[in-house]
């Protein structure tokens, strides 16, 4: 730092005085990372945060649970399968309605962690004041929830699809053979993933409080399946009574799944699978619509 300079000036009619310094701050002269890497930070920070990584291990007890369920299922399934070959355990659809469950918790868990502290806190303008603009912001959000949630709906029943081929007399032929229902699968994973996702991101975007935001996800399913579930019965002798119950979150990822795994046990399912991987993508796009409108607005 150098000595300050002299100049100085002085107002003989206003009688105000000031002085110039010289402090001889530096311009920084490092790389500058920009916007892809503060997006990636963002999307980082944003999954250790909603997983309790940075927090107090009682944080990090919710999230243990549900992936030591889901996981835990699956070896258990898989274990059957193996000293028990002739046993039937879940086909793909019923373990898709299991872990709906779970998934819907998981996110109830994760979607407020998500925003909720930054609206409380009120550090969005200090993210905005970086490089990242605000639909930067909600993109990480919903891409760090997508990746998140996958972990629940895509990655245990890859696994459960891959073991079983492991099981069979001939792994390669098997692989070979059922690599159609891997793609099914994983379709069905990704889509109710980011359809829970999406939809927990909306409703935690309108509160800054996660107090708030977790009990009305949870309720807010529970009360949408029974309200969808009792107008669909009293009014099933219509011809339209079908389309009712693309309002219900569980009715619309398990008849996704049906869809793609017919059971002959099983009433069949009324459309085909292109009608439901519609519904669920309009339903993620007005989702992500209705994040960017209480986001992005305010710049």
């Amino acid at each position: 730092m150098v000595a300050p300079s002299q100049p100085t000036s002085f107002d003989n009619e206003t009688g105000r005085y000031g002085e110039v310094y010289d402090r001889g701050y530096k311009h920084y002269d490092g790389e500058r990372l920009g916007r892809k890497h503060a997006f990636n930070a963002l999307v980082r920070y944003s999954m250790q945060r909603a997983l309790g990584l940075k927090k107090k291990w009682t944080a990090k007890i919710v999230p243990i649970i549900l992936y030591v369920v889901v996981l835990g299922t699956v070896l258990i399934l898989i274990g059957i399968e193996a000293f028990l070959p002739d046993t039937t355990t879940m086909s793909y659809p019923e373990f898709f309605i299991f872990i709906f469950i779970i998934e819907g918790m998981f996110v109830a868990t994760i979607a407020p962690e998500m925003l909720c502290p930054d609206r409380r806190e009120n550090v969005l303008t200090l993210y905005f004041s970086r490089a990242i603009s605000r639909l930067d912001y909600v993109l990480a959000k919903l891409i760090a929830t997508g990746i998140l949630t996958l972990t629940i709906s895509l990655v245990p029943v890859v696994l459960l699809w891959l073991f079983r081929q492991l099981l069979a007399d001939s792994p390669l032929s098997a692989l070979k053979d059922n690599a159609g229902d891997l793609g099914k699968v994983a379709l069905t994973g990704t889509l109710i993933a980011l359809y829970l996702g999406a939809g927990g991101l909306m409703v935690a975007s309108f509160t800054s409080r996660k107090s708030i935001a977790v009990p009305i996800i949870i309720v807010g399913y529970g009360v949408t399946e029974a309200l969808v579930s009792a107008v669909g019965y009293a009014l099933r002798d219509q011809s339209w009574s079908d389309y009712i119950f693309f309002l219900s979150p569980g009715s619309l990822a398990g008849n996704l799944a049906y869809s793609f795994f017919p059971d002959l046990e099983v009433e069949a399912i009324p459309f085909e699978w292109w009608a439901y991987v519609s519904a669920l993508a309009i339903t993620i796009v007005i989702a992500c619509a209705v994040m960017v409108w209480r986001y992005v607005p305010e710049d």
